[in-house]
């Protein structure tokens, strides 16, 4: 009986490991480009759409987007400033402490915190003479 248990075992890890687990990333250009108007304005494009336009044979033949072409343009429509997508920005520093402090609140309850800021109060008052 034991045999037939370490068959199985042995068996199931070599086919799945035949298996593709992953999908290929399809690879599309990930950059943008301004691009000039006739009438003289320049906006900032996906370089994945200046791509040819994708026609898939479905039976309805409507041409669709070239792949990251939406993903990019999204990305485009979400950041506070357009030519960060070309070159980046500095990264200011941290703010590790107001995030700390917003753990502890929340790990040690807001009362706690509260009446840990009453006693401080009440001790500096009382060493600076009631406050008079």
């Amino acid at each position: 009986m034991s045999r037939r248990l370490i068959v199985p075992m042995f068996v199931v890890p070599l086919l799945l490991g035949a298996c593709q687990t992953t999908l290929e990333q399809p690879h599309y250009a990930s950059g943008y480009r301004t691009v000039t108007y006739a009438e003289g304005r320049a906006r900032l494009v996906p370089e994945a759409c200046l791509a040819a336009a994708v026609t898939v044979d479905d039976g309805a033949r409507e041409p669709m987007l070239p792949p990251g072409c939406a993903n990019s343009f999204n990305l485009l429509q979400m950041v506070e400033r357009k030519q960060d997508l070309q070159r980046g920005r500095a990264s200011g520093p941290a703010l590790a402490a107001p995030v700390g402090r917003a753990a502890q609140l929340y790990q040690e309850g807001y009362e706690s915190a509260e009446q840990r800021r009453r006693w401080q109060e009440q001790s500096a008052q009382s060493s600076t003479g009631g406050g008079q």
